[in-house]
């Protein structure tokens, strides 16, 4: 009987005298390939659905079914788009609430709508039930004093209860979402009642290209877009940004007249996701030359460094009320963002900082320098500190107590001379490559902007670059592009025999 409910797809019950249910959410209709980017978090997801598709095998096995899975990630990675898939996919009835709709003033409000939400999910079971922004009412108890403090307890207390009662029975399965499972009580995240942790990272290179696509299926795509294109200059984007990065390109094709997304709409519309809408007020040539030669210089002194030299996006364009523009490089995000910098990246990445102050002093001469490049000079200052108190410096190499007052000055000579070594290498590099640094500011200042394609024709062109070994993501993209190759060569045989 519980199979055949299954097989027919959930239905609300309702007696004639009783309203619709307040919570439940009508026509959901997601499913697993309405959403991208899930690499290995698409098997867990699979599972859950089983708990309401198997649910008596597992019973039958003695396998107690988890009452409560969490989402956990940053904003925008599309939890809530999860949630309503496993409902999609198990067809079962999808009852949803904000977590803020629980707190009000007055008290007993919160913890009555946590029953009534419960009511609701057991008498249409098997459902699911989302509370979204978990935070917001599943802080730790006792932080807040006062009425609001009580109110918020006593909504706490009444969902704990709620979540015990569904405890391995499989008939009602809640989905909670937050991006600080830090934050929240103790009581709530234990085995039994969120026994279930899932963290969605943000989607790679490969989980941004299968996003891009999924929102492009209804719109008039241009058939040579370049998804790889747009998906690495997107590095760090979640499935929201990408959505709304498909959407604001079909706004431009529909303002420029035409009947196709291009790569360069969507290119445009990734700008302007990432830095905001382009300024288009009037420059002089002088400026337009000045801001070129800072930009310019980084892109340069970057392209001779391995963990540096992935150049997406060099542009001078201003946006968002930047007077400058900037270079978009692809790092490594294990070294650069999970802080496992070597001693030589940190180096590099200074050397690269103090770049523009190196061009303007070699293009305009010590009597004509300006402030541009203040705010990249102050970057290669704070990241020589850290070389310092790191203990990479050749002088105090290991753990130092720099914070005694009498060392205190050792530290900040100890950063000056490791600013001015790096401020001599980048000199010397834009030096070498007055050709390439012309070349590259001409383009510029007509184009205002160069693709990665542009900037490393005129590298090849007129670059004085010394060899150096490959990079962790050069290596990565050989890999994959040797794994690509062999896929596409098991497929060939296959389709000539069916010719």
């Amino acid at each position: 009987m519980a199979m055949q409910f299954m097989k027919s797809g959930a239905r609300v019950r309702r007696a004639h005298n009783k309203r619709l249910p307040q919570y439940l959410e009508r026509g959901v209709d997601v499913k697993f390939s309405d959403v991208a980017g899930l690499g290995k978090i698409r098997l867990e997801l699979e599972e859950i659905v089983k708990f309401f598709t198997h649910g008596e095998m597992y019973r039958r096995r003695g396998v107690k079914i988890p009452g409560g899975i969490l989402l956990c990630g940053p904003p925008g990675v599309g939890k809530t788009l999860l949630a309503k898939a496993v409902a999609g996919e198990a067809g079962v009835n999808f009852f949803s609430i904000s977590a803020s709709q629980f707190v009000e003033i007055y008290v007993g409000v919160g913890a009555s709508r946590v029953r009534a939400l419960y009511q609701e999910a057991r008498e249409n079971a098997p459902s699911v039930v989302f509370i979204d922004e978990l935070d917001a009412v599943g802080r730790e108890r006792g932080l807040i004093k006062g009425s609001g403090g009580q109110e918020r307890d006593a909504t706490l207390n009444q969902l704990l209860v709620s979540l015990d009662g569904f405890e391995g029975r499989g008939e009602v399965i809640t989905i909670a979402s937050t991006n600080r499972p830090d934050i929240l009580d103790p009581a709530l995240v234990r085995p039994g009642r969120f026994d279930r942790k899932i963290y969605i990272p943000k989607p790679g290179l490969i989980g941004r290209i299968e996003i891009l696509k999924v929102h492009a299926r209804k719109k008039p795509m241009a058939e040579d877009v370049d998804y790889m294109a747009i998906a690495s200059m997107t590095d760090g984007m979640v499935g929201a940004e990408l959505a709304n990065i498909v959407e604001v390109a079909a706004i431009n094709m529909m303002r420029d007249g035409r009947t196709e997304i291009t790569t360069d709409d969507l290119l445009q519309a990734a700008q302007m996701e990432e830095r905001g809408m382009l300024d288009r007020k009037e420059r002089s040539l002088d400026t337009w030359k000045q801001v070129a030669i800072n930009e310019a210089a980084m892109a340069v002194v970057a392209v001779n460094y391995p963990d540096l030299k992935n150049i997406e996006f060099v542009t001078i364009a201003p946006r968002a009320g930047r007077e400058l523009g900037y270079v978009r490089m692809k790092m490594d995000p294990i070294k650069f963002k999970e802080g496992m910098l070597t001693r030589q990246s940190l180096l590099d990445h200074i050397t690269v900082q103090l770049a523009p102050r190196a061009a303007d002093e070699l293009w305009f001469g010590e009597d004509r320098l300006s402030t541009i490049w203040a705010e990249t000079a102050d970057n290669a200052r704070s990241a020589a500190r850290t070389y310092v108190l790191g203990g990479l410096s050749e002088k105090h190499h290991g753990l130092s107590n720099f914070w005694v007052a009498d060392r205190l000055n050792d530290l900040d000579t100890e950063a000056l001379q490791i600013v001015n070594m790096c401020y001599e290498r980048a000199k010397e590099i834009l030096q070498k490559n007055r050709k390439l640094m012309d070349a590259v500011v001409d383009e510029l200042v007509q184009k205002k902007s160069l693709t990665k394609q542009e900037f490393f024709s005129l590298v090849e062109l007129h670059g004085s670059i010394k060899p150096m070994p490959p990079s962790i993501l050069d290596i990565r993209a050989a890999k994959r592009k040797q794994f690509q190759d062999m896929m596409m060569n098991q497929k060939e045989p296959a389709l000539g025999s069916n010719l």
